[in-house]
């Protein structure tokens, strides 16, 4: 390294890989006994408990002096004002606390510090960091290694921290007045630790970066200076800022370094951090962390975590986790978990978890789970499991397990469901459903826990539950084709199909100048290997044959004995309870129904026009699960 002014006092601190602390190293607490040790060893001390370093101008620090101290659980940042009276002050950088004498004189001296900086075979680096903490000034070095900025001060001895990706941080000590430097930076030596590939969270924080700076909006007003200033572990905290641009305001560029408390932008603000109230005309956008309200006109950006309200006119994007809301007029998209809910007119998007609720007028998307609520005008989609509920006007898809209820107008489907599924025209669970399938016309799944109420319910095995509908169709269950006779019909054929627990019946009867039509519900109880019992309930719409006349509805109970002649093939017969109600016909109508058999309870019952009960038989053959 060549310094051409030789007031120049040069100190660089070379270090191996270290993980960037985010928290203040001002504030770690350390215990400390000693009886008349230098100052030097008392640092030294402070910097092992705490894992970090100090770095300061031997030339403005008497270091030999001995001091006594004894104190337990205390802050760095006090233990320091204590050993050095309160005469120099203290600035965290990355993984060093600088250490800086307390200027004496009031009045400023105006200068320049410029310079080249390359690397150990003197080829120039650009994009390097040069950063002097106690003035709050930062430049980055062009293509050529050039660097410069004008300094107005009345610190004599200024520290400048030096650092670029792959390179040992370093740290230099000028004095005041107009000087020219020149640095030579060297790449950290890899140690064995080295070649451990990085964690997924540190390459997925690198991916998050790099989105977040390609976006129109952070490219449009935010500085490169202060994309590269908010990389450095250091900020400072500011109570009010005003600002019409990001490089138009109280911050200049260096809000990259700084933590508002209340923050006021014309168009677009940018900052560290926010710790307490945000206002935007145009975007709102902040580098780690935001907590409290944020409320612009477009855009809130946000690439560290959210704690608290977010609201803005068009659109919200948070790359970590949220706690608490997103509100925007047509979108909000989360790289993170959420812990509270997002709201927007038109789609919510969720790349991780949400533990709340997601209401959109359009979509809402979530790639993890969902703990709450899923509530949309057309569509949700959730890649994880729902416990809760979602609710939507056309179509809920979850391809995890709902544990909860799903509600749409048209289509609800999942993996797997314990609870309610509703829709208006299909529901299709691919696994288990644990519960209830409500819908108009489809009910699928493959294993049924519950019920299914729809017009054709299907599923490949009922291990405990009911299908109700007009068609039920169980892949392991049972089903049949039984051809009978009885007193009022010669001809009757019951289609079942279900399980045995619970089987519909679609039923069609003919013969004695009468048709019959009808749906039931039975069940069987096996007796032995060839015996079985079966009781059914069937109501049949009756009507005269060619003038199709209806005449009423017969409601018959049946209770019968099945034998197994072979296999697939059964003998069945049994007596039923039936009752007829016949239709109201109008005076003079009456005898023109009347049919040949009249002795039939039903020409009875429609002669009298009263309601009629009768006992009955009926006996015949099944033919089941052939296929």
């Amino acid at each position: 390294m060549k310094i051409k002014y030789p007031t120049v006092f040069f100190l660089s601190f070379l270090f191996f890989s270290q993980v960037v602390k985010a928290q203040n190293l001002l504030n770690i607490r350390i215990d400390l006994s000693v009886q008349n040790v230098a100052i030097s060893e008392i640092l030294k001390e402070i910097e092992q408990q705490g894992d970090f370093f100090f770095a300061y101008n031997p030339d403005n620090i008497n270091e030999t002096r001995k001091v006594s101290l004894s104190a337990q659980d205390i802050k760095v940042g006090d233990i320091l004002k204590e050993l050095f009276q309160n005469q120099a002050t203290f600035r965290q950088v990355e993984n060093h606390i600088i250490i800086s004498e307390v200027s004496k004189s009031h009045e400023k001296n105006a200068f320049q510090i410029s310079g080249r900086i390359a690397d150990n075979a003197d080829a120039p680096l650009d994009s390097v960091i040069v950063y002097d903490p106690e003035n709050e000034q930062l430049v980055i070095s062009r293509m050529d290694g050039s660097f410069s900025f004008d300094l107005n001060t009345n610190v004599e001895n200024i520290g400048l921290f030096i650092s670029r990706p792959y390179y040992s941080d370093t740290i230099i000590y000028v004095g005041s007045g107009r000087q020219e430097i020149n640095l030579r930076l060297y790449k950290r030596e890899l140690s064995s630790f080295a070649m451990v590939p990085k964690k997924a969270a540190e390459v997925e924080l690198k991916l998050k970066e790099r989105t977040f700076e390609n976006l129109s909006l952070v490219q449009r007003f935010v500085p490169p200076e202060a994309i590269y200033a908010s990389r450095l572990n250091t900020e400072k905290i500011i109570p009010v800022q005003f600002s019409f641009l990001p490089k138009l305001g109280t911050n200049s560029f260096v809000k990259g370094l700084r933590v508002n408390n209340a923050s006021f932008n014309v168009l677009a603000g940018y900052s560290k951090g926010l710790n307490g109230a945000e206002f935007g005309g145009i975007a709102n956008i902040i580098q780690k962390e935001a907590r409290g309200v944020q409320a612009a006109g477009i855009a809130n950006i946000v690439l560290g975590d959210v704690h608290g309200v977010q609201f803005s006119g068009v659109y919200t994007n948070d790359f970590s986790d949220v706690y608490g809301f997103q509100m925007s007029g047509v979108h909000n998209t989360l790289h993170g978990d959420i812990r509270g809910g997002q709201i927007s007119g038109v789609s919510n998007i969720a790349l991780k978890n949400v533990n709340g609720t997601q209401v959109g007028g359009v979509l809402n998307a979530a790639k993890g789970n969902v703990v709450g609520a899923q509530v949309g005008g057309v569509l949700n989609m959730n890649d994880g499991e729902t416990s809760g509920a979602q609710i939507s006007g056309v179509a809920n898809f979850s391809k995890g397990s709902v544990r909860g209820a799903q509600v749409a107008g048209v289509y609800n489907e999942t993996s797997e469901i314990n609870g309610m599924q509703l829709s208006g025209l299909a529901n299709l669970n691919e696994s288990e459903t644990k519960g209830v399938q409500i819908t108009a016309i489809l009910n699928k799944t493959k294993v049924l826990h519950g019920l299914q109420f729809g017009l054709v319910n299907i599923a490949d095995t009922v291990s405990s539950g009911f299908q109700i509908g007009l068609i039920n169709i169980v892949k392991h269950g049972t089903y049949s084709f039984e051809l009978s006779h009885n007193e009022i019909f010669p001809v009757e054929l019951n289609f079942k199909t279900g399980n045995a627990r619970l089987h519909s019946i679609i039923n069609v009867a003919a013969g004695n100048e009468k048709l019959g039509f009808g749906y039931g519900l039975g069940s069987n109880f096996s007796l032995g290997k060839k015996f079985a019992f079966s009781s059914d309930i069937i109501s049949t719409s009756v009507k005269k044959y060619r003038k199709h006349t209806f005449l009423g509805s017969k409601i018959s109970t049946r209770f019968a004995l099945n034998y197994e002649l072979l296999k697939h093939f059964k003998l069945t017969s049994g007596i039923s309870g039936n009752y007829f109600i016949p239709r109201k016909f109008q005076a003079g109508t009456t005898k023109e129904l009347l049919l040949l058999d009249n002795n039939s309870p039903i020409e009875q019952s429609i002669q009298n026009g009263k309601n009629t009960f009768w006992f009955g038989w009926f006996f015949g053959v099944q033919l089941s699960n052939v296929l």
